[in-house]
């Protein structure tokens, strides 16, 4: 039925009809989840090489944005005492060569159970931090190549969890009834 009526509506108003169906259909209202913790971590392990540079307990703060499908929209990340701060725009080095730009891969099981890994190139001896996320525990894991590693837990980090529906934007509405009623405009003219 839905496909009659769009072959008898002039192209750009079935065309702008389709595509307001699209934007407002249940796939498109994604739920995004902002989850922002904090605490205290305590380290659970470290490499002989790392003993003395690697504190034994930090304070952390951060958040992690993401939609219910598992897509990452905005992360940042700090550990004090490791003087650790990273956000999506974070690069490493760069004083005497190029900054290393991170690969960032998160993997959601669910709302509670997440990993996030900011890998700068562990491959060519570069670090990668790893962020997991298990219920209630925060695991903060530090692989720095050669030299080793630490990990640092926190079994009782605070985490607040805000969910919102995604919709779209004002402008994405008005551009695509404008792409209608210029389709509108074409027919017309062809008719003409």
């Amino acid at each position: 039925m839905i496909k009659t009526l769009l072959q008898k509506l002039p192209i750009g108003v079935a065309l702008g009809m389709s595509v307001v169906g699209l934007a407002f259909s249940p796939a498109a209202n994604a739920q995004l989840i902002r989850q922002e913790f904090e605490g205290n971590f305590s380290r659970t392990q470290v490499s002989p090489f790392l003993t003395n540079l690697s504190p034994e307990n930090s304070d952390y703060s951060g958040f992690v944005l993401f939609s219910d499908d598992g897509t990452l929209e905005d992360w940042q990340i700090s550990v004090d005492e490791l003087d650790l701060d990273f956000n999506p725009d974070s690069t490493l080095g760069g004083g005497l060569g190029p900054a290393l730009i991170p690969n960032i891969s998160f993997d959601l099981s669910s709302p509670s159970d997440w990993d996030l890994s900011v890998d700068f190139g562990i491959a060519f001896d570069a670090p990668r931090y790893t962020l997991e996320r298990n219920a209630s525990e925060i695991t903060f894991i530090g692989e720095l190549g050669r030299a080793g590693g630490y990990t640092y837990q926190d079994s009782t980090a605070t985490i607040i969890t805000e969910t919102a529906t995604a919709v779209p934007e004002p402008g994405t509405i008005l551009g695509i009834l404008a792409i209608g009623g210029l389709g509108l405009v074409v027919k017309r003219k062809e008719q003409a």
